[in-house]
């Protein structure tokens, strides 16, 4: 399989390979993808071995030619993997759609009535296995121990783009209208915000830069609710079906590369501005100046229902 891309890419992979799994068990399966997503794979209940990425499409295709591998299954549909297909002398491999025609619509002509089909669904059609519902167990072992309290909800502040961040403006007026403890997560990125928001509100439990990724995993797994934005975080949430606040910005969940197989999820956005969707991607400051996608955002609203799922009583 392969898959190079970000963490969130990588994480959408995970029900095709569980599936893949299933249907041949006693296969080797392997996935090529970035030296610095290889870590990811470790979270998987059963092997896959990884391959990462050389500095060349030649370098990357004689490894992959040492290996003579059955089937390849290209999960990243782009110039770099045709290429690769070519060095490689194999003309049938399989391919995901990517649908880029009608995100390119969604985008340019802001075509309210497009719906890409779920990245899961298309890479499950690309790898020729079904997707067969049950949730996978993540792998945690890999998690150094954390002193957590016994309640708690989870608020991630970073975005690899900046047109899919919550604002600390935002974050600050939502914060002041829920009294609810909450671990704040992120990279180094964020770490000036988490530090801004720990002296403004000590009830904040503040991990930004401190937990690493399998310490994320864990804290997200004994989570009351997550508020996230449209990032690999996310993803990772959607596998332990917790209550779960997506806030977005310029991207939408109709690109199809929203949480996949929750049924506890609220989607905060501004529906109607003319402007959004206005990337498939994001970028690191507003295209129109204003942000509008996330400075009308309403931090009231999503107070209260970070409130509200806080103190809902579990079923027995």
């Amino acid at each position: 399989m392969i898959r190079f891309s970000a963490i969130g890419d990588v994480l959408l992979t995970f029900p095709v390979l569980q599936g893949l799994n299933d249907k041949f068990p006693t296969a080797e399966i392997f996935f090529l993808t970035k030296h610095e997503q290889l870590p990811l794979l470790q979270l998987l209940p059963f092997e896959v071995k990884g391959l990462e990425l050389q500095k060349s499409i030649s370098d990357t295709a004689k490894v992959l030619k040492h290996h003579r591998f059955d089937q390849i299954i290209d999960l990243h549909n782009n110039l770099r993997t045709l290429l690769l297909q070519w060095s490689m002398f194999r003309f049938q491999w399989s391919r995901v759609k990517k649908h880029n025609a009608a995100k390119w619509c969604m985008t340019r002509f802001k075509t309210k009535n497009t719906w890409v089909p779920s990245i899961v669904e298309r890479y499950a059609k690309a790898a020729k296995v079904e997707l067969m519902g049950k949730r996978m167990v993540l792998n945690l072992d890999h998690a150094a121990p954390l002193s957590l309290p016994t309640k708690y909800a989870v608020w991630v502040l970073g975005a690899k783009f900046k047109t899919k961040q919550f604002p600390l403006e935002k974050i600050r007026q939502t914060l002041a209208l829920c009294d609810v403890p909450i671990i704040l997560l992120g990279g180094e990125e964020e770490l000036t915000m988490a530090s801004s928001l720990s002296q403004e509100f000590p009830r904040l439990i503040n991990l930004v830069g401190k937990a690493d990724f399998f310490q994320a995993a864990l804290l997200l797994s004994r989570a009351k609710l997550v508020v996230t934005n449209d990032t690999g975080m996310m993803h990772l949430t959607s596998f332990y079906n917790l209550p779960m606040l997506c806030l977005w910005g310029n991207t939408v969940p109709g690109f199809g590369m929203g949480p996949y197989g929750c049924d506890k999820v609220e989607h905060f956005q501004v529906t109607d501005l003319s402007c959004r969707p206005c990337s498939k991607i994001g970028y690191q400051e507003c295209p129109k100046g204003h942000f509008k996608c996330m400075m009308q955002q309403d931090s009231t609203l999503l107070a209260a229902r970070i409130s509200a799922i806080f103190h809902q009583e579990s079923p027995k």
